[in-house]
């Protein structure tokens, strides 16, 4: 599951997503900080296997 490093143009606040795994990708970003309907994609932070993507969910982010 890979984390996003998202980016609003309008504020410059930058922000993380996780996507899980089977879920689609927004089309649309809200900045959480001003409501900017503009953010985007900057970058992939990672790729590493999260532990939601396994069979178990109890763990996460330890």
């Amino acid at each position: 599951m890979p984390v996003l490093n998202i980016v609003c143009p309008d504020c410059r606040h930058a922000y993380r997503s996780l996507v899980v795994e089977g879920a689609r990708v927004p089309k649309v970003w809200v900045c959480p900080k001003c409501g900017g309907r503009r953010a985007e994609v900057a970058g992939v932070i990672s790729e590493a296997q999260h532990p939601w993507a396994g069979a178990s969910m109890d763990a996460c982010c330890g």
